[in-house]
Formats: C-alpha cells, structure tokens, sequence
C-alpha cells in the first residue's frame, strides 16, 4: 500500500486514517506502547540533547476515587537513563488553553508547566535522600502553536537564572518544543534538520498527505522515529484507539460548546441589564425635567411608572 494512500484515505468512521501525532491521547500511546520504547528514547535524546541509554516509564494514571485527577495527569512521565540519571515529564498541548493568547505569550501554558515541574521535582522527597541527591528533572511542553510574541528557537530550555544570568542550579529545567515550526522546517534539506526538529515535524505532520515524502525521508535518518511512524500506523487502525479520539473530539467539542454558551448567555444577561437600566434612567430623565415644571408627583407617577419615593429622591 502506498503511503501518501494510506494518508488520504478516510475510513468509514469519519476519521482521517492516520490519526494526528499531538493529539493528546494519541501522543502518549504512541510513545508508551511496549513497541515504542526506541521511539521514546530518541524523542527525549532529542529533547535533553544528550544520549540517553534507556528510559523506564512511571506510573501516571491517578487513582479512580480522585474525579478531578484526570486533569492533572502528566502525558509521559518517565526516569531516564543518561550520565547522571534524570526524570522528565512529556506534555503535549494542540491547541491554547482557556484565556491564553499570543497577546499575554500563553501565561497559562507557562505556568502550568511550572506547577508540573515543581510537582514532578519535589515528588523525590520520600525517598530517604539528600537534596543534593536529587535527580534532575525536565518539564517539556510541546505545543501545536506558538507560546511566545518573540519567535522561539524551536526548542527553548528555561533554569533558574539571576538577572545577570548566572545560574543558580541546574536541577530543574522546563522545556518549550514550539510544533508550530513544522511546515517551515519540512521546507529544508532533511539533512539539515536537528534532531528535535525532525521530531517536531513528524509529531506535526505525519498525518499530512502532503508532508508524506518528507516523513519518509525523515523516517530514514532516525530509527526511532521510523519506530514512532510504523507504532502510529498501528494505533490509526486499532478500533478502540480511534474510538478513543472520537470520544476525546467529541469531549472538547462539547467543552467548546459550553464555554460558548456560557459567554452567549452572560452577553444577552450584560445586554438585558445594560437596556433595563438605560431605561430606568431615561424614566428618572423625564421625572427630572417635569419636576421642574412643577408637574404634580401624581402625574409624574402615571407618566413614568416611577415611585413616589424615588421621584421625592430627585427632587432633593
């Protein structure tokens, strides 16, 4: 079968066949799947920009009896195998979390990832070790769009720095891979490209029909994402899979939804409220100027459907 085929194709679900690499439950199986170690591996090799001997998965499903852990739940989160032994947590975002905009740089995104990796490095204290025992640990974030005003490098590594730039320790780092790069990226020589950046145009456009030579080639150049490729062709064709996006899509169209109804009602109730008190004041208005002609108060009540004690208030 040929590729770009496979691409095109739209299965009788209504589903593209290939299903998007950043989306979220997408994403984490094709790099937690038994078969897709490799494919996790030379993902963060990429990311820490060091080799990485092996990475062992942690567990990050939260317990049942916690209704609202779902959305605390990191996507992979893993211990990783270098020089000096390391964590990282994996975060992919598709699209810009509530309130955020390229206006206020995605504070939110930001500060997410902030949370998660002062989460992620704390949660050693338990075991019996120093502070300076601690292992390093990584936030990475990948985001379908763009997270700063200012165009990021394609990988931008944040640490605790002073104002001068020196920096006070490298035991947490928080990572932004900006996908949004992608289709400027595909436009090079593959050859050229990094490492991560071949990685950031596979996650983004592997389920692309146009972008299928590039993948190939891509594909060719690192085993790992060869892995990922052929792991996310499988999990387009597993049926619970699919029926796992599905329901996701269908979830965040109903969130959408939501946030869009609740913003129609609050603009009809502003505008109810703004056209009741416009004509309450053009009814103290008129009781205003008929007071100055001395219109009797019973009159001015007829007229205006005003109290009497309001219509006292203005004249005062």
């Amino acid at each position: 079968m040929n590729n770009n085929d496979a691409l095109t194709d739209i299965m009788p679900d209504g589903l593209p066949k290939i299903l998007p690499a950043y989306e979220d439950g997408v994403f984490q199986a094709l790099l937690t799947l038994p078969e897709a170690n490799l494919a996790l591996k030379s993902l963060i090799s990429a990311v820490l920009d060091q080799p990485v001997k092996a990475v062992l998965l942690s567990k990050n499903i939260p317990a049942k009896r916690d209704k609202g852990a779902k959305r605390e739940q990191y996507d992979i989160n893993c211990i990783v195998d270098t020089e000096n032994g390391e964590q990282c947590n994996l975060e992919i975002q598709a699209s810009p979390m509530e309130g955020d905009n390229l206006e206020n740089e995605h504070r939110n995104l930001k500060w997410r990832s902030v949370f998660n990796l002062c989460d992620l490095h704390s949660g050693q204290y338990g075991r019996g070790i120093m502070y300076g025992q601690f292992v390093r640990s990584y936030q990475v974030m990948l985001s379908n769009y763009r997270a700063f005003k200012e165009k990021p490098k394609i990988a931008e590594r944040f640490t605790f720095r002073n104002l001068e730039g020196v920096e006070l320790c490298d035991a947490v780092t928080a990572i932004f891979i900006d996908l949004s790069q992608a289709e400027e990226l595909s436009k090079k020589p593959v050859s050229e490209l990094s490492d991560i950046e071949q990685w950031a145009a596979f996650i983004a456009l592997a389920n692309e029909p146009e972008y299928g030579e590039v993948i190939e080639e891509i594909t060719k150049q690192q085993e790992g994402i060869a892995v990922a490729k052929k792991t996310l062709y499988s999990i387009s064709q597993n049926p619970d899979q699919r029926a796992r996006f599905r329901s996701r899509r269908i979830w965040l169209q109903d969130r959408r939804h939501d946030i869009a109804a609740g913003e129609a009602r609050g603009e009809a109730r502003g505008e109810a409220k703004g056209e009741a008190k416009g004509k309450a004041e053009e009814k103290r208005d008129i009781a205003k100027n008929l007071l100055k002609l001395d219109i009797p108060i019973d009159q001015i009540i007829t007229a205006t459907g005003l109290s009497r004690e309001e219509i006292k208030a203005l004249s005062e």
